[in-house]
């Protein structure tokens, strides 16, 4: 097993920067996931039924990891908040966001 070495200038910063590569990291699974499922529909036709199976178990992979961050994303701190955040400001930031929703559903 190799371990992973971190290196805390390379790690993004809390903020714009932090939400940023969550919502890009989120793009970039469902562009994987699409461009895998394209892949799985072309080897369906002809001798490549296996590769087709494991391409589509792939996709469900890559579904699963973009929900994940996107999850990650709505639960990330709020932008310019550092990791000791309280937890009355994180909670309001979800109501007022779950607020906006419900009224954007009502109009």
């Amino acid at each position: 097993m190799t371990a992973l070495a971190l290196d805390s200038a390379a790690l993004p910063t809390y903020g714009r920067t932090l939400r940023s590569d969550i919502d890009q990291l989120h793009a970039d699974f469902l562009d994987l996931a699409r461009r895998t499922a394209r892949l799985a529909a072309v080897l369906d036709h002809g001798d490549y039924c296996a590769a087709s199976g494991r391409a589509r178990a792939a996709v469900g992979a890559a579904w699963r990891a973009a929900e994940e961050l996107h999850g990650a994303f709505h639960t990330a701190p709020p932008r310019c908040s550092g990791p000791d955040a309280s937890l009355a400001r994180l909670c309001g930031r979800r109501m007022r966001y779950l607020a906006a929703r419900i009224a954007r559903r009502a109009e």
